[in-house]
């Protein structure tokens, strides 16, 4: 994690973990390579972590 806020990362994935289940979302994490990684990285971080989370936004 060097290329996104680890804040933001952490929340997206908290609320992906949430959402999809603890299970899968490690399981993609774990099987990410060096060209897959940062686009895991950068999907939990923008498409989870700036979503709103489950405030009806």
């Amino acid at each position: 994690m060097s290329v996104f806020d680890e804040e933001l990362f952490l929340k997206g994935l908290e609320q992906r973990k949430s959402t999809l289940g603890a299970e899968y979302v490690e399981k993609n994490l774990a099987s990410a390579d060096d060209f897959t990684r940062p686009f895991q990285e950068a999907m939990t971080a923008w498409c989870w972590g700036l979503d709103g989370g489950d405030d009806g936004h």
